[in-house]
């Protein structure tokens, strides 16, 4: 390769990755267009070689793809307009230095972000807005046949949204430039973020996660706070009993504690409350998670990239040279990460992490499938906690003017939990490798509380719950 073409090589990686950061579309070149999904650009097309260095910025509109052109001047622009009316129906060519493609590609960007559709505009607005306000967790918006969408996770149920303006691929497009994707990508996952301030003045880090589906693509924002973590686990709802038990097992900071349970039931959220109780100027803590839900001050938080190379397994391993004294894996997911653990809890480190299992007894056994042995868990396992969510009932009966449940009944959500602390009686079991009904027998007899015995408790003592916890258990048990 001779030292012009180098350059220019060098130049278009230039281009493509500001693209990237701008959060535009952007073809670095039409030889390697990908194929569409549409009526409007025909399957992969092979243009002459004669046409060199040519981006491609594309947005969308109503009547078409649109198309701004932006190519150097030793393209072959003969060549490549014979093939530009079958790939676009709006298109403009812009003919200019190499070293000034990447002004016009700044100017561009401000340009789409100055011209922004208002209605997409608006019903993201109100999207946002309703979601702040309704306390949602999450919002779905999907693509269904011929139509789309909107639902929202509320107290952990999804339900339907009317928005004000019917939807369309426009607040898709919006979210993308948004989250900084590629907005002509619709063929594979993509993941982003932005920030949202409500009009109340309440901040928001939004979590974007798109995937394509038979019917177009589905997109799903999460609503993290963007505050420091204020909640401890008597705000959350803990019982005075497992709180004397979790508060038991953090105060020597060794072993390890595993919150269980499906997605959704607030593992990560009271590992952070068990967190905040730690928070000291006197310990290293050191969390890596995937993504990061809430920022804390005094921890050095790390978020899981795997384009560069960071996962749980790396990221723990390199944990163990920086001095902790406690760690935070977000959740233990494959055979490498489980053992690290194990072994950082066995080496004089408390570690905190999540586990996906129906009960603390299955989780045991999770933790043998994922290749951890028996002695290991005996010697780094100091408790076991198995966490759902139920709806807190409202003390208002139901009233439309209730300030915390707008009449629906239900404010928030509480945990229900089940704790296993792993007595010598249970690390002598667990070294033998004995049975887990063996196991679970003796728990019982040592006053293990199980979470549907805990749960007819709280119907017992407040009877108003009782329809929302048979819910539960028809989940749990």
């Amino acid at each position: 390769m001779n030292s012009s073409s180098k350059e220019t090589h060098s130049k278009s990686d230039e281009i493509w990755h500001l693209s990237q950061q701008l959060g535009i579309s952007i073809w670095k070149n039409l030889l390697s267009l990908p194929e569409s999904d549409d009526n409007h650009t025909p399957a992969l097309i092979n243009l002459e070689r004669s046409i060199q260095f040519t981006f491609v910025v594309q947005s969308a509109e109503r009547d078409g793809l649109k198309a701004q052109i932006f190519v150097s001047e030793k393209t072959n622009l003969i060549s490549l307009c014979k093939y530009l009316p079958f790939l676009f129906k709006r298109y403009q060519i812009f003919l200019c230095a190499d070293n000034l493609i990447q002004q016009r590609i700044l100017a561009f960007s401000h340009d789409e972000m100055l011209q922004e559709d208002n209605q997409a505009k608006k019903n993201l607005s109100y999207l946002l807005e309703k979601a702040a306000q309704d306390n949602a967790s999450d919002i779905h918006i999907e693509s269904l046949s011929g139509t789309k969408q909107v639902r929202m996770r509320i107290d952990g149920k999804l339900k339907k949204v009317s928005l004000p303006e019917q939807i369309d691929e426009r607040l898709f497009i919006k979210i993308k430039l948004h989250s900084r994707m590629d907005i002509a990508q619709k063929r594979a996952p993509q993941d982003g973020h932005f920030p949202f301030i409500s009009s109340y003045g309440k901040h928001f880090d939004l979590r974007v996660s798109t995937v394509p589906g038979i019917n177009g693509e589905k997109i799903v924002l999460r609503l993290l706070p963007a505050t420091s973590v204020q909640f401890s686990m008597e705000e959350m709802g803990f019982s005075s009993r497992h709180i004397a038990i979790i508060k038991k097992c953090i105060r020597v900071k060794t072993g390890m504690i595993l919150f269980t349970g499906p997605t959704g039931s607030g593992k990560t959220t009271s590992l952070y409350s068990i967190l905040k109780e730690l928070q000291s100027e006197a310990l290293n803590i050191l969390t890596i998670e995937d993504p990061v839900e809430y920022r804390l001050n005094g921890i050095t938080q790390v978020e899981v990239n795997n384009l560069a190379g960071i996962s749980f397994a790396s990221a723990l391993r390199s944990f163990l040279r920086q001095d902790p004294d406690v760690i935070l894996v977000g959740e233990i997911r494959d055979t490498e990460t489980a053992q690290i653990a194990a072994r950082a809890a066995q080496t004089g480190h408390l570690v905190l992490s999540t586990l996906h299992s129906n009960n603390v007894f299955e989780a045991i056994h999770r933790l043998k499938n994922l290749g951890v042995k028996g002695d290991d868990i005996a010697t780094s396992l100091k408790l076991l906690v198995s966490q759902r969510l139920v709806p807190r009932s409202c003390n208002c009966n139901m009233s439309p003017d209730c300030q915390l449940c707008s009449g629906k009944g239900v404010s928030g959500r509480i945990p229900i939990l089940e704790t296993l602390q792993i007595s010598p009686v249970i690390k002598k079991m667990l070294s033998y490798e004995e049975a887990l009904s063996d196991i679970e027998k003796i728990s019982f007899s040592e006053g293990f509380v199980s979470m549907r015995d805990f749960g007819t408790k709280l119907v017992a003592e407040n009877t108003h719950r009782i329809n929302i916890f048979k819910d539960m258990i028809k989940v749990s048990s």
